[in-house]
Formats: structure tokens, sequence, C-alpha cells
């Protein structure tokens, strides 16, 4: 483990994977900036672009972007009560109102400190627990994986979005895209309909960039935004003060557990972590009524909470090979290009590779201080880009990055039905992030499921009898049983409400 370190740090300290890392983040932070661009549109666009880049250097920039992304975000909110991306929302609710008061630059330097804060602790524990989760997860075998990955497909579905119907029929959906091709265990045809490029599955990375950049350029062209963003920046104002950042130590504590405990879990994020940050900030608040009213405690919460599940999301995919959220999802396609498989082998095969980006996460959130700095004077000229332009830009380089991973016609056809399909999902208010993460999970799921009956002579039991399948199913069981609740009791006011 020592000599994986010290290679990793090495690694991570020359300079072609230093300067990706911080491109990255300055891209993350500009994209996360312009309203309607996110980090999982982005990353899955430059994703076929890094298959040519050594590991440390293509998975460092992408990781960079992420980072910067969810920061970003932060900014259009405070100054323009225009959130980034729905991680930021409820970042805005303070944010915006204590722009009005003349105080933004109060808000965005403890916006700043908050994400910095959030994110750096969150790294350190991934650090801590990643090498010794994929050691415990080293005794597991098919059932184990089995049970992990339908309860993470389980999940996905059910806190993706406010109608969980919607989000099992995704998940549903995606399974089922996951399974056509060839099968994995008899080579018979599925769903192929004798079309010779299916034989090998639909190809994941055009799908992505299909689904979520295609879509949104999609949506943009036929739902014009109605906000103009070349409004005049309000970011003056006195400076905040040592002593209140202080003030704010147990507040970033508390949300930053909060966020790495829910950045961990499948299928959550930061845009679930932010308001249960900002409420139970909210609840444990000595005044509770400033908060929506421009409460510095509001922004530290929302931020810090947001951000720290941005290194979270990382334990369940390297260590399980299962991704946190959609921009993990495209990770795994980064590491699986260069050759990397990500779960429990992972820190013994490639523990240099590891440690070099864990340290890339270090460097880049202490960088993070200056580019966000950086970022907040010049955010004026970034919101002034015409909304034409950047969706142009956007198909451009989507199409680009579509045929550059095989030379092949067929992955852009793909990429476009993708856009297509991931419009109309919109539309209907159907969550995107289940479908993707299905059509990644389902084909493991057959596969261990059907390994496991095949060691039990198709005895169900087998899930149940062995010690550490049997507690995830208790404990996954006790955290779905809650979910379902929580979404029947949700419904049951919204239709008294209705019919008072």
């Amino acid at each position: 483990m020592s000599n994986d370190l010290l290679a990793g740090v090495l690694q991570a300290l020359s300079w072609w994977p230093l300067m990706a890392a911080l491109s990255g983040l300055v891209m993350g932070v500009i994209v996360g900036a312009i309203p309607g661009l996110t980090a999982s549109i982005t990353v899955a666009i430059l994703l076929p672009f890094t298959f040519f880049m050594e590991p440390t250097v293509g998975i460092g920039f992408l990781l960079g972007i992420y980072k910067g992304a969810v920061y970003g975000a932060s900014i259009p909110a405070i100054l323009l009560n225009t959130p980034g991306t729905p991680a930021a929302a409820a970042t805005s609710l303070d944010g915006y109102a204590m722009t009005r008061k003349g105080q933004g630059r109060r808000a965005l330097q403890i916006s700043l400190f908050s994400c910095i804060v959030g994110d750096l602790l969150s790294t350190f524990v991934l650090i801590g627990v990643t090498a010794p989760l994929a050691a415990m997860a080293l005794r597991f075998s098919a059932p184990e994986y089995a049970v992990l990955f339908l309860a993470s497909l389980v999940l996905i579905a059910t806190v993706s979005g406010k109608d969980l119907t919607k989000g099992v029929l995704s998940a549903g959906a995606g399974a089922l895209v996951g399974c056509i091709g060839l099968d994995a265990m008899t080579s018979t045809q599925r769903f192929v309909f004798d079309v010779p490029q299916l034989l090998g599955g639909i190809p994941l990375v055009p799908l992505i960039i299909g689904m979520f950049a295609l879509s949104e350029v999609l949506v943009q062209v036929a739902r014009p935004p109605a906000i103009s963003l070349s409004g005049e920046i309000k970011g003056t104002g006195p400076s905040i003060t040592r002593k209140e950042l202080a003030a704010q130590t147990p507040n970033l504590l508390r949300s930053t557990s909060i966020g790495t405990f829910i950045g961990a879990l499948p299928g959550l994020g930061a845009e679930i972590a932010c308001w249960v940050a900002y409420g139970i900030a909210r609840q444990r608040s000595k005044t509770p009524e400033q908060f929506g009213n421009g409460s510095m405690e509001g922004i530290a919460a929302a931020e810090s909470g947001a951000n720290a599940t941005v290194p979270a999301t990382l334990i369940p995919m390297l260590v399980f090979g299962i991704p946190g959220d959609v921009v993990t999802a495209v990770l795994i396609g980064a590491f699986v290009a260069q050759g990397i498989t990500p779960g429990p082998l992972l820190f013994t095969q490639h523990g240099a590779v590891i440690y070099a980006l864990f340290t890339l996460l270090i460097l880049t959130n202490i960088a993070l201080f200056a580019v966000g700095i950086a970022a907040i004077r010049s955010f004026s000229l970034v919101i002034r880009v015409p909304n034409a332009l950047l969706m142009s830009c956007i198909v451009v380089v989507s199409l680009a990055g579509a045929y550059s991973i095989n030379s092949d016609p067929y992955d852009v056809v793909i990429m476009v039905l993708g856009g297509i399909a991931g419009a109309l999902m919109r539309s209907v208010s159907i969550p995107i992030p289940p479908f993707i993460i299905a059509v990644l999970l389902a084909p493991q799921l057959e596969l261990t499921l059907r390994q496991s009956l095949a060691l039990s002579d198709g005895d169900l039991s087998i899930f149940f009898t062995r010690p550490i399948s049997g507690v995830l199913i208790l404990i996954f069981s006790a955290f779905f049983l809650y979910t379902a609740w929580k979404h029947w009791a949700a419904s049951s006011r919204r239709s008294m409400a209705r019919h008072t």
C-alpha cells in the first residue's frame, strides 16, 4: 500500500495530470455557472476524448469538471436567483435574498468557503473508507452482488423524481434496453431484430450523450428559457469576517456529514443532500425565521451538503462498481475504457492510479479557492454567452464525441435516438437517471442472479441464508419501506389538498 501511495502522489504531482485536473475544475465552474448545463452533460460530452489519455490525466480531468460544476451552480443562484443546477436551488433561497440586501459578496464568500470545507472533509472520508470497504467486499460472491445491484436499482428508481411510478417505469425500461444483445451465459440473441450492430448491446456513452446533452438542446429549442441572464451583477458589499466563518463550524460539520452519507447511497446525490442539510440546519438554528430571508446558515448548510456528495458518490463506484449518481455512471465508462474495472480488486490491481486520483481531488479542492474567486469576478462575461451559440456548440461537440469512440455512424444514430427519447421523457416528467443506471446495472444483476441460482440449484433461499446478503436485504428492505411510506404520505396530502 505504501508503495502505491507514494507512486500515486508522484503521478498526481507530475505536469499533465495536475494541469488536466485544474483545467477540468475551471471548465466545471464555468459549466455549472451557466443555467441549463450540468456536470453530467459536460462529462458525457467530453468522455470520449479522454479515452486517448493516460488514466490519471483523463479521469482527473473529468473529476475536476464534476467538482467544479457543483460549486459553480451556486454563483448564478446567489446573484441572479437562477440556480445553475437543481442542487443549487436551496442556495438561491438565502443567497439571492442577501444579494438584494447588498450583501452579495458575503453570500458568495460563505458559499465558496462552505463548498471547500464540505468537499475536503468528504474527500478524507473517501480516502479513509474505500480501501477497508474494498477488502470487505472481497468476501462478496454472486448472491451478495445480486442483492446490491437489485437494491441499487430499486433505490435509484424510488428516489428519482417526485413520482414513484415514473421512477420505476424509467428503471424498468432501462433494464430492458440493457438486455439487448447476446446473452452473457448462453450467447442467445435478445431484442436484436436482425440488426448486426445490436449484437454487442447498446453503446452506453453515445446513449448518455444523447439522453443528457442532446435532449437538453431539444428542450431548450422547444421551450426557450424565460429568464434573461444578462442582468447586472450585484455582488458588492462588505466581506465576511473570520468570526462569522468560525460561527458556522457546527453547521458545516453537520451538513458535511449529511452530504457524505447521502452521496454514498446510490441514486441520491447533491439535489437531495442540499435540501436535507438545509432543512436540518433550519430546525437546529436559533434564528429559523431568517431562513429564506438571507441566512448565512442556510447557504452554508446547502453548499457544504451538496458539495460533500461529490467525493462520496465515488465510494460505491470504486468499491462495488455501482454508480452513486449519473456522473459516476459516466465515470465508470472512463475507467473501463482505460482497462480499469471498478470493484473490490481495484486497489490491488491499480492502487497507484486510485491514490493519484485521491491526491488530485485534494489538490483541486485547494485550488478551488483561487478558481472560485476568479469565477465570481468574471461571471458577468460567462452569463452573456448567447443561448443559440451555446446550444449549437453542444450539438457539434456531442456529434464529434459520439463518432470519435469507434468512428462508427451507428454510435451517432444511437446518440440521436437517445436525445429524442430523453426529450420525450423530460416532457412527461419521467426521470432519466434511473434509465441510464439501469442500462448499466441490469446486465450485471442478471448475470449475478443466474450465477447465484446455479450455485443453489434454483433455491432462492441462498439470498437469505448467507449472512452478508441476508443483512443487506434487511437493511435495504427497511429503507425501501420507509421511502414507499413517504411517497404514499406525500400523495395522500396532495390528494387531500385538492379536495379541500
